[in-house]
């Protein structure tokens, strides 16, 4: 009797992992960044994230070409957010200076108190394994 529970419960765990691994194998983890001090409180739809520290990790869709945001607190993914891409290709391709690009991934956040939103910047750098010299921007609104 107990074989065939554990066969019933094997044959779901593969099933599922059949249907939903695919599109977890797409995404892949470009950088994550620990310990993000937030200094003001977030919202994401109904969900305001307080002041405070949070792990910042950027995924992304090779097929795609899509980036996304997962914001993470003590261990358990609080959001995810859509990525904006602002550069795809090394600047020297458009005539700017590599110098502008940093050797490795930087974080920044600005807020623009005339639309309540924070900008969230995100640039990959020079040296990034994966998608090197990408720029990317996820917004979020603030309190």
């Amino acid at each position: 009797m107990s074989s065939k529970i554990i066969s019933t419960n094997i044959s779901r765990i593969f099933l599922i992992s059949i249907l939903f691994c695919p599109a977890l194998a797409q995404m892949r983890r470009v950088h994550i960044f620990k310990n993000v001090e937030i200094p003001f409180n977030l919202k994401h739809e109904d969900t305001v994230f307080e002041k405070g520290k949070y792990d910042f990790e950027i995924l992304a869709d090779r097929s795609l070409n899509m980036f996304n945001l997962k914001i993470i607190r003590n261990g358990k993914n609080l959001c995810i957010l859509n990525g904006e891409i602002l550069r795809a290709e090394a600047p020297g391709a458009r005539g700017e200076k590599m110098e502008e690009v940093p050797d490795e991934s930087t974080l920044k956040m600005n807020r623009i108190p005339a639309k309540n939103i924070v900008n969230i910047t995100v640039e990959t750098g020079k040296l990034a394994r994966i998608f090197p010299y990408y720029k990317l921007r996820f917004q979020m609104e603030y309190e």
